[in-house]
């Protein structure tokens, strides 16, 4: 479904590569976890799948999504594929939210982007993507600003934006880290529910191994915008053969490793 190859991200401003000849493939209805410190080149690598690099930025290689390259898509033909076919979870929906318009309003540009169906249908659809969220009191959701919601409400509803239009591939760039670890562990049930419904495939973007454990199908490990070290989550957990890999396994809390690696066993 996905596959980059050699593929080299600078910035302008930088003095070496953000990313470095990354290849990696995923097929249908796999979960890819993509874990490493901050700066490591990890959202990078979620901009240059959505097309969303700044202009300045030079990029090598290539990102075949169902045999067409993104990285030669026109700007008008990757509007029809994001939210559609691929579609974003970020770090902060407090943030990526308009604060202006009702969440129902903005979950519902999403459908209307790429589908022309009647206002009172779109209505119908985003009541019940929130539904299938695990929100309660749906019409108080649809209808509040996103300051009028909890940090776990608006996060289902990042969720649910992401989701409307039943995209193949949702990118989730760290898409609990400012969360505790019960609502973290609430929001990784979700996203596993809803992958098990719904067979969509995710990159999740992360740097908790913790958050990994039971819930991804394989990791890349990323360290100055290298891939060092790939394979079975349970596989590169158990026995890291790169000693990053084992640094960032040591700073996983107690607490946090009940949580996630309950979900393994």
């Amino acid at each position: 479904m996905l596959r980059c190859q050699r593929l080299t991200v600078n910035y302008a401003s930088a003095t070496k590569p953000a990313l470095c000849e990354i290849d990696f493939e995923m097929g249908p209805g796999e979960v890819v976890g993509i874990l490493g410190e901050s700066g490591c080149g990890k959202s990078t690598l979620a901009l240059s799948i959505l097309g969303l690099l700044p202009a300045t930025a030079r990029v090598e290689g290539s990102i075949l999504f169902h045999d067409q390259d993104l990285l030669h898509l026109s700007e008008s033909r990757l509007q029809t594929i994001r939210g559609a076919q691929i579609s974003l979870i970020h770090q902060e929906p407090g943030l990526s939210l308009s604060p202006v318009m009702r969440v129902g309003e903005q979950i519902s540009e999403v459908l209307r982007a790429h589908r022309p169906v009647k206002r009172t249908l779109r209505e119908q659809e985003c009541k019940s993507m929130l539904c299938e969220v695990q929100l309660g009191d749906i019409d108080r959701i649809y209808n509040a600003y996103p300051h009028q919601l909890s940090g776990g409400e608006l996060h289902r509803v990042a969720i649910a934006q992401a989701r409307i239009c039943r995209p193949e591939l949702v990118i989730c760039d760290e898409p609990t880290s400012s969360l505790d670890v019960t609502i973290q562990a609430e929001i990784l049930n979700l996203l596993r529910e809803l992958k098990r419904k719904f067979g969509m495939a995710m990159i999740f973007i992360t740097h908790n191994p913790a958050l990994l454990a039971g819930f991804a199908d394989r990791v890349l490990v990323i360290y100055e915008g290298r891939i060092v070290e790939e394979g079975r989550v349970s596989q590169v957990f158990r026995r890291p053969l790169h000693s990053y890999t084992n640094e960032l396994l040591q700073l996983v809390t107690p607490e946090e490793g009940r949580v996630a690696f309950h979900h393994e066993n």
